[in-house]
């Protein structure tokens, strides 16, 4: 504990920012001159361990339909596991997750010229199934710390309470996954094979299809050793000639097609070349414009079959660019296509999300329509819906009005205060709280059922109960210094 870092892991943590889920609110209370109180603060409750760890755990959209775990941990939790990491910084593999380093992995079989067959998978269900007591040694293999290994592996137990598993959607849980994969690729590479890897993807290159047979009995062997399997609905053998075309021509076909488009929105740099001051372009009209025209193309076409390649991947990235413009502009032509768009690629929720709020500052009754039809026709998963509940905190969508709307959106605002989610029950509450359409009851019902996790949102919402005096208000407000911050800082956000 002497050799944990608290004033950096909580410095990390405040200035990362997740893109799979809203950043937690006591994230935005956190002075900007304050770190050390705080991480002293937490460093004391850490040493006290007056609480066990836990974190929310819910299902986000990923690529097509697929899903994945994210843990959202409380900030204690996050800033432990960080410092915890970061003694081991010197020792871990360096990664990159660029989509120029996907696309150099993608290409890696055909530029070789030494392929005749491919070989695509990846590991089934990667974080999930990392096993603690494999992690822990390869740790101590790197590092020779051993107590810190032993310390990371009861973390992950109590957030897991099994064997296997670690947090996804963390920082420190990417640099550690890179141990296990990085050792995979290693062996196969020794076991005379051409091997690309990007995290948990990895293409080998053969020349005939008895090697594929070779190949794949050879990941199987190497993966189990480390207490992986393969994802057999992803592990698939193609010619070279066909694993080119799925690469490059969708690509080709892509570009040839909006060729235009492309154009417009690759050139989009809304930063100027120092990267500080922000670049208001005169030609709007055109970024918008061609914004506005792939999200149409997408909203008219039929689902594609589940392929991964670099052509869907480029559209996705240009989809998300054209959500990127249309926020920073406040442009509000592209929210009729929002709706149709979550429903053939669902993990656009959270930039369109941020789009919606965006909007709703400047048009929130398009903003609102828009969030409603969502609710009604795209059957939303619940981490979509915390998103959602996220976008109706902007204050000028006004839900606490009395018009249909406002009354259905302050519907769904209330059934989420009874999620099983503690994630999912403190943003309905920060939203309720945000809008005044909090009573004492309401909001009692989901203080009494928070931990670390919930409670500072229950600090911030108590300046939006309604009906609640001064006085009440200040004996409601909790001890602790963190929800005492998070309670203050409500009290700014709520006139």
């Amino acid at each position: 504990m002497r050799e944990l870092d608290f004033e950096r892991a909580l410095g990390e943590e405040k200035d990362w920012k997740p893109d799979l889920a809203p950043t937690q609110l006591i994230d935005e209370a956190f002075p900007c001159d304050a770190d050390k109180e705080y991480a002293d603060y937490l460093k004391g409750v850490t040493q006290a361990e007056i609480s066990e760890p836990y974190a929310d755990l819910i299902t986000a959209s990923k690529w097509r339909h697929g899903r994945r775990p994210l843990h959202i941990m409380p900030i204690g939790e996050r800033v432990f596991y960080r410092a915890l990491v970061n003694l081991l910084e010197d020792d871990l593999p360096k990664y990159e997750r660029s989509g120029e380093a996907f696309d150099d992995f993608e290409q890696g079989p055909i530029v070789s010229g030494e392929v005749d067959f491919v070989i695509k998978a990846d590991i089934a269900n990667y974080f999930s199934s990392i096993d603690h007591e494999l992690l822990s040694r390869e740790i101590v293999n790197r590092s020779g710390r051993q107590e810190v290994a032993q310390v990371l592996s009861s973390f992950w137990r109590s957030l897991f309470d099994r064997g296997v598993g670690i947090p996804q959607m963390s920082e420190p849980s990417k640099l550690l996954a890179e141990l296990l994969t990085e050792n995979l690729h290693r062996s196969l590479i020794r076991r005379g094979l051409q091997v690309w890897r990007y995290a948990d993807d990895f293409r080998i290159g053969v020349k005939t299809r008895s090697d594929c047979v070779s190949a794949l009995d050879a990941m199987h062997e190497e993966s189990r050793s480390l207490g992986l399997s393969l994802n057999d609905w992803k592990t698939h053998v193609l010619p070279i000639g066909r694993y080119t075309e799925l690469v490059n021509e969708p690509l080709e076909q892509e570009n040839a097609a909006r060729s235009s488009v492309v154009e417009d929105l690759t050139a989009w740099d809304p930063y100027s070349d120092t990267g500080s001051d922000i670049y208001i372009p005169d030609d709007e009209d055109v970024y918008v414009g061609a914004a506005v025209q792939l999200l149409s193309e997408l909203a008219s076409e039929e689902p594609d079959a589940v392929l991964e390649h670099s052509g869907l991947r480029e559209r996705h990235r240009l989809i998300r660019k054209s959500i990127d413009i249309l926020e920073f502009f406040q442009d509000d032509s592209g929210l009729p296509y929002v709706s149709e768009a979550l429903t053939q690629e669902p993990q656009l929720t959270p930039a369109a999300c941020r789009y919606m709020a965006a909007v709703a500052a400047k048009n929130p009754d398009s903003a609102r329509r828009t969030i409603l039809e969502i609710l009604t026709q795209s059957a939303p998963n619940k981490w979509q819906k915390i998103w959602l509940a996220w976008t109706l905190q902007v204050p000028s969508l006004a839900l606490s009005n009395t018009n249909q709307e406002a009354e259905a959106l302050k519907a769904f605002i209330m059934a989420l205060l009874v999620d099983r989610s503690e994630f999912a029950r403190s943003i309905a509450l920060w939203t309720a709280a945000r809008h005044r359409m909090l009573n004492k009851e309401q909001w009692a019902a989901v203080a009494d059922s928070t931990r670390g996790l919930g409670a500072p949102y229950a600090a911030a919402s108590l300046s939006g109960i309604t009906g609640l005096s001064e006085a009440d208000r200040k004996r409601l407000t909790p001890t602790s210094k963190l929800d005492a911050l998070a309670a203050e800082w409500g009290a700014r956000c709520i006139p």
